[in-house]
């Protein structure tokens, strides 16, 4: 019984390092096909906002929860690039048209989550 306990216990602590890989690698594969159809340069983009996003929840979990709880405003507009990118996925949507309708959706989404966070 020992030695699983103990592998579980190693096991736990290269989960960070395991998370980190693989938000990495995810960030790598969105910024990839987003340069295979839009150009390197959004590609080389979207790999960065991705990768800082999902690296920081990779890391440390509940030190973005504390950062959202003390920056609503901030963390709800989080939602823009996000959207904008996955809107320049859709093919044959113009560039200018996934911004407008990104920031529509952060404008829209920012008051709510606001809303809401009052409210409570």
């Amino acid at each position: 019984m020992a030695p699983l306990i103990k592998f579980v216990r190693s096991a736990g602590q290269t989960w960070p390092a395991l998370r980190f890989t693989g938000a990495v690698a995810f960030a790598g594969l969105v910024g990839f096909e987003m340069s295979d159809r839009r150009g390197p340069v959004l590609g080389a983009l979207a790999f960065l906002v991705y990768g800082v996003l999902l690296s920081a929840y990779a890391l440390s979990m509940s030190r973005v929860r504390r950062w959202s709880a003390e920056h609503p405003v901030v963390d709800a507009t989080v939602v823009a690039p996000l959207s904008f990118f996955a809107l320049l996925l859709v093919p044959g949507l113009p560039w200018w048209a996934a911004a407008v309708i990104a920031v529509a959706f952060a404008g829209v989404f920012v008051t709510v989550t606001l809303y809401r966070r009052r409210s409570n």
